[in-house]
């Protein structure tokens, strides 16, 4: 089992960053191409460093709020940033783009069996298996799981990635979670996540709607029951 502090663009990086950015040492890292917090290549139109959330551009002189608190993932906001920019630059440089958002099956029904504390590191542990089962420059974020109302959904962004390839990451995470059995105080509980999978060409990215699209989808792959992947047919 990987670490829950993630590396690359798979969740935070450990250094967090401080609460103001230099200008002078930002403009020099900014004009390098690397992150004056942790050193990570960056690219001249992000905003924010999308390893450790820190603001690239002297002018944001506030860090990013990254972190959602549960898991020790990126959190929505930081990674609908991200998707932000990513649909710029496949807009700019003809790419595909796909978005996952994953949930926990009968996540309520996990919390009846085993109790609140033991949910939640159970939620914990299937973020990281999710987190290993993606390449380097794919995104996973978190949803707050109060705010969520009881389920528990997982976002990922596959930048450079076609329906085709999407799917076969979903498949990946759906495989790797439910042969995963996580380990609780009254023993080991098998875990499965359904998935939903939007895609969209670089000539429909300025609408994309990606993360809204997937979320229709996974609603969609409810109607065949649990652990099944969905591929939006809006796009």
């Amino acid at each position: 089992m990987i670490a829950a502090m993630m590396v690359n663009n798979r969740g935070p990086s450990s250094n967090r960053p401080s609460s103001r950015v230099d200008a002078t040492v930002a403009d020099v890292a900014r004009r390098d191409g690397s992150c004056c917090n942790c050193g990570a290549s960056t690219r001249p139109d992000n905003n924010y460093c999308a390893h450790c959330g820190t603001p690239t551009d002297p002018t944001h002189d506030r860090p990013l709020f990254v972190i959602e608190s549960l898991t020790n993932l990126f959190n929505v906001v930081f990674f609908e940033s991200l998707l932000e920019q990513e649909v710029k630059r496949s807009i700019r440089y003809g790419h595909q783009l796909s978005v996952l958002v994953v949930e926990i099956d009968d996540l309520n029904a996990l919390e009846a069996a085993y109790g609140f504390p033991q949910t939640n590191r159970l939620v914990r542990e299937v973020g990281e298996a999710i987190g290993s089962a993606i390449r380097d420059p794919d995104t996973i974020a978190a949803t707050n799981r109060v705010a969520a109302l009881g389920t528990q959904r997982f976002l990922v962004l596959l930048p450079h990635t076609s329906e085709e390839g999407a799917y076969r990451a979903a498949e990946k995470i759906r495989s790797l979670v439910s042969s995963t059995v996580v380990q609780l105080t009254d023993g080991g509980a098998v875990v499965t996540v359904s998935c939903g999978v939007a895609t969209v060409g670089a000539d429909e990215l300025s609408d994309a709607n990606l993360v809204a699209r997937a979320t229709q989808a996974l609603v969609e792959s409810r109607a065949h029951g649990v652990n099944h992947i969905q591929v939006d047919t809006a796009g």
